[in-house]
């Protein structure tokens, strides 16, 4: 019992310094909402990222600590509500 509390403990801790960490760094981002597949992220005519999710994705764009864009997309498990 005493592991577990520890552990948990330990974890709780860990999540808070990284919620912390990620407000003090002030991260810019964006999520979009569901997107059709084959869409692109596109900014300044490059495209970032292209959804390969068969039912659609779920997109995030961030600007990393060096001020460069990173684009990233999840696909659905479900489909889109129409």
């Amino acid at each position: 019992m005493r592991r577990f509390a520890l552990s948990l403990g330990l974890a709780i801790a860990m999540s808070g310094l990284a919620f912390t960490a990620a407000d003090a760094y002030g991260l810019n981002c964006a999520v979009g909402t569901s997107v059709n597949n084959h869409a692109r992220i596109v900014l300044k005519h490059k495209t970032l990222t292209t959804c390969s999710g068969a039912m659609g994705c779920k997109c995030v764009s961030c600007y990393d600590f060096s001020g460069a864009p990173t684009s990233t997309c999840y696909p659905l498990v479900v489909g889109k509500p129409k």
